[in-house]
């Protein structure tokens, strides 16, 4: 059964372009009751998103804090020595998703000091 509800929107506007998307009343379900909620510091290396305290990754919420126009945030993973980034935040940028399991991720900033802010409920 379904124990977590959350609300997404989304929009876009800039001269002709005007778009709407929401979604209200979305569910997901925990396995447990547990939460990781951390800020990481970057640099331009792979940074390690540990979630060793959670017995299964659930819904993530990211956030780049950097204010810094320049600044980017990438959150990935490794494979076969490469850094394989899937999500891309830039400065004040948010995302939204459902981490899959048994993957280690990392991150990594433009710049030294990029800072990230990661919550992770499980799943």
């Amino acid at each position: 059964m379904a124990d977590i509800n959350y609300a997404i929107s989304l929009r876009v506007s800039k001269d002709y372009l005007d778009n709407s998307i929401s979604l209200s009343g979305a569910t997901a379900s925990m396995s447990n009751v547990g939460m990781k909620s951390l800020t990481v510091t970057l640099s331009t290396n792979a940074t390690s998103i540990s979630t060793a305290n959670l017995s299964a990754v659930g819904m993530a919420f990211l956030r780049n804090l950097q204010t810094a126009t320049a600044s980017t945030v990438t959150v990935g993973f490794s494979s076969g020595g490469s850094y394989l980034p899937f999500c891309e935040m830039r400065s004040g940028e948010g995302a939204m998703l459902r981490l899959a399991g048994g993957t280690d991720f990392e991150a990594k900033g433009t710049a030294e000091g990029d800072r990230l802010r990661i919550d992770i409920t499980e799943g």
